[in-house]
């Protein structure tokens, strides 16, 4: 792994879209449609990525999925009162899981359903390249 074939430019890009839904969490608005809206930009992602990235795509494409994650775990801790009056249900669910640490485990899941979209973009990519 050589961390000169990180491309900052397309990391920056792809990666608000992270911000993006943490917002729609917040509000409420993506309650049963964000695995399907995840899915649409990894793919929308990984022809981007093909098109623009010669070397480095799994790097690229890890950094990417964490920030997603990340970033929109992060908004949501940020306003997590707001996330609880719009996702009451889920919420509650996560209280269940741990009632002492419910930010904690929206980080740690939000990490792990990052370093998941990132493994989803370098297979896509992947699977289009044997496809070329």
């Amino acid at each position: 792994m050589d961390f000169k074939d990180i491309n900052q430019k397309i990391i920056l890009q792809t990666s608000l879209f992270g911000v993006f839904m943490g917002i729609f969490s917040v509000l409420g608005w993506s309650q049963n449609s964000q695995p399907f809206i995840w899915l649409f930009t990894a793919v929308i992602t990984s022809f981007y990525l093909y098109k623009n990235l010669k070397n480095g795509i799994f790097i690229n494409s890890m950094i990417i999925g964490l920030s997603w994650g990340f970033d929109c775990a992060l908004v949501i801790v940020l306003f997590f009162k707001t996330y609880h009056l719009n996702n009451p249900l889920f919420v509650n669910e996560l209280l269940n899981i741990s009632s002492s640490y419910p930010k904690t485990i929206l980080i740690a899941t939000g990490l792990l359903a990052g370093t998941f979209s990132g493994f989803i973009i370098y297979i896509l990519i992947y699977i289009l390249k044997k496809l070329k």
